[in-house]
């Protein structure tokens, strides 16, 4: 039983780590027409897609070493 959150906390971390990279990809696009490029960005979409890896790194590092202990 004392193994079970720190694993489950690395099971959450993956996730989120993972719907942030989902995210992140889903915040940008580019289109080429006619030998342009054109780009566009979602700027609060990249943030809140930061924000998930960022919490996903630390729940993930968190687990471990809970489960190291």
């Amino acid at each position: 039983m004392k193994k079970l959150f720190p694993i489950a906390l690395m099971v959450a971390g993956i996730a989120l780590a993972l719907f942030g990279i989902n995210t992140f990809q889903e915040s940008t696009a580019s289109v080429s027409f006619l030998g342009l490029d054109i780009n566009a960005s979602d700027e609060s979409g990249q943030t809140t897609a930061i924000l998930y890896l960022v919490l996903g790194g630390i729940s993930l590092v968190a687990g471990y070493l809970m489960y190291r202990k």
